[in-house]
């Protein structure tokens, strides 16, 4: 300690007997008052200072690590050595088995984390592109609306023109008319603005829209199959999120007197995924006029009532909404009205008389079992 200060000098001093204590203190604990140091109690001690990795830091504790170790026989040291190896390796046996499980549960988690976020991500893909898809064509629809509005100025112009060809040619043309009994009467004219869409697509209907919502979608129909559109878009690719379906009961041109419409009730809000808002009077009263234009007419619905149903077995003698396509008697019209009346969760106060033809828009509804819900509207008489 050749140049140490007093202080340090002490400071070494007291730090050396705090381990000569520390020491003492194993020792005594090691013993439990034991006064003689036996072979079976040396390999005891032996044992337990090997395994808790006890370290002495003083001679006294060397010395007595040593008197343990000449206390025990080379047999007795021998097991206790084998005995100690052998539980190292149980240890790391089980620390290796422990770090394997947690990399194996880390590995599922991670992988489970994985592909819950590629389902999530490729769900809101699909909406995405769903979403993309109609936005597309309400696009077309507004371009084509606006080009047939450009063809009505034209047209209207050319019969202003043509109206002095027109009175002249009257009463000739009338004296040249011949009434045949079994001739058909002309197909209604296409509506210039679905021409484009009904081109690309025959299962093109119309377009029904509902302003301040979502509801802004083409209606296909096709013959003889109301779910081939549940799961394909307008191009007739697969799409979870489908298209509104009119029911192919409803014949545009044989008049049909009523329209349903169905459309998936989607999370997300697409197709019939915000019809449920009708089930709010208060939201009704804000938007309750629905705007339905079928490829011969353009038309305007004003809703009488909302209510929730379900999907009847075949044998049940129920009312069923979704087969009240022509109520063209004033029994089956009384019928249509008084259950619609009777499972209503609310009537508009607007009047359905006989005669008047409406429109039924239609989802599901999670209230029960093949639940629905239903929203019925009037068309406005122009």
């Amino acid at each position: 300690m050749g140049n140490m200060t007093f202080e340090k000098k002490l400071q070494v001093y007291e730090d050396e007997e705090d381990k000569m204590e520390a020491d003492m203190q194993i020792i005594r604990f090691l013993m439990k008052g034991n006064a003689r140091l036996t072979g079976k109690l040396a390999a005891h001690l032996y044992y337990r200072i090997q395994m808790e990795n006890i370290q002495f830091e003083t001679s006294a504790g060397l010395d007595f690590l040593d008197r343990v170790i000449d206390a025990m026989s080379e047999e007795q040291l021998r097991r206790v050595r084998n005995k100690i190896r052998e539980e190292q390796r149980k240890i790391s046996n089980r620390e290796r088995l422990s770090k394997t499980n947690k990399g194996m549960v880390v590995f599922i988690f991670s992988t489970v984390f994985i592909v819950c976020m590629i389902y999530l991500n490729w769900n809101i893909f699909l909406d995405m592109k769903t979403n993309y898809d109609a936005y597309q064509l309400q696009e077309r629809m507004a371009e084509a609306e606006r080009t047939a509005k450009i063809e009505n100025l034209w047209k209207e112009k050319r019969a202003q023109e043509d109206e002095w060809k027109r009175i002249l040619d009257e009463q000739t043309a009338l004296s040249q008319i011949t009434v045949q009994e079994n001739e058909q009467e002309p197909q209604p004219e296409l509506l210039s603005k679905f021409r484009e869409l009904y081109a690309e697509n025959p299962d093109f209907r119309g377009w029904l829209k509902i302003d301040g919502m979502k509801i802004d979608y083409p209606v296909m129909t096709r013959a003889g199959d109301n779910d081939y559109y549940l799961d394909k878009n307008f191009e007739g690719e697969k799409d979870k999120n489908g298209l509104l379906i009119l029911d192919y009961r409803c014949d545009l041109l044989s008049g049909a007197q009523n329209f349903i419409i169905y459309g998936h009730n989607m999370s997300s809000g697409v197709m019939f995924g915000t019809l449920k808002n009708y089930k709010s009077k208060s939201f009704c009263e804000e938007h309750s006029v629905i705007q339905f234009d079928t490829l011969y007419e353009e038309a305007e619905y004003k809703v009488v009532g909302a209510m929730l149903s379900e999907v009847a077995y075949a044998d049940e003698d129920v009312f069923r909404y979704y087969d009240a396509i022509d109520i063209s008697t004033e029994e089956s019209f009384n019928a249509f009205y008084q259950n619609i009346s009777e499972n209503a969760l609310y009537m508009t106060g607007e009047t359905l008389s006989y005669g008047d033809s409406c429109l039924i828009l239609s989802t599901c509804d999670r209230y029960k079992e093949d639940g629905r819900f239903v929203v019925i509207a009037k068309k406005i008489q122009k």
